[in-house]
């Protein structure tokens, strides 16, 4: 290549960026360009943020604190025990199905004095035995055919240390006879019960089965 040429071929070079320079400039400060990039360039992406407007307040930075799972709350044992006042009618007062329903105080005396009258009720189960023998067995009706024997509700009023069984009556009959349920409600009424825990002034009521 002749210096001719190699001085055109350089000028040409400079002169294009000259112009590519221009054609930059002229890009930077177009209203197309982003407020940050324009006039002062990549330098005005990092200038600070401005304050915001007065009453306008801007949310604090919470700090980064891990929720403290609710505490665990145990319901206590609350169920009443079947009971009530000597002055509340004897057809309200709540009827325990079994002896623990009458609390550690007064199950374990009861139980130990039902047991007491069982014995004298043996009689009972000893005329109802005769009285059977006596008679033709019962029919049923196949559809309704009773199960288990009978069943009792006794009547209990506490006095201090002590309680009575005021009074015995027939809740159902199951395949015992009449005549052998009402015997043993005879020998259950009037029956004490020494239980040291009992206070004076409440009635409960107890199934009893004639087992």
């Amino acid at each position: 290549m002749s210096p001719r040429k190699i001085a055109l071929t350089g000028a040409a070079v400079v002169v294009l960026l000259v112009a590519a320079s221009i054609a930059l400039l002229n890009w930077l400060d177009s209203p197309m360009l982003p407020a940050a990039l324009r006039s002062n360039g990549p330098a005005a992406a990092n200038a600070p943020v401005a304050a915001a407007p007065e009453g306008l307040a801007t949310s604090p930075a919470l700090p980064n604190v891990a929720a403290e799972p609710p505490p665990i709350i145990t319901a206590p044992d609350i169920r009443a025990r079947p009971s009530a006042a000597a002055s509340v009618p004897w057809d309200l007062v709540p009827v325990a199905s079994r002896l623990g329903d009458l609390g550690p105080g007064l199950a374990a005396p009861v139980n130990t004095a039902l047991k007491a009258a069982r014995a004298t009720i043996e009689s009972c189960f000893e005329e109802d035995r005769q009285l059977r023998a006596r008679r033709p067995a019962p029919v049923y009706d196949p559809d309704n055919m009773p199960t288990g024997p009978a069943v009792l509700v006794l009547q209990l009023e506490s006095r201090g240390g002590a309680l009575d069984v005021v009074e015995a009556q027939v809740e159902s009959l199951g395949t015992s006879t009449r005549e052998l349920a009402e015997c043993a409600c005879q020998v259950l009424r009037g029956w004490p019960i020494p239980a040291p825990a009992a206070t004076a002034g409440r009635r409960y009521r107890l199934k009893y089965s004639l087992l």
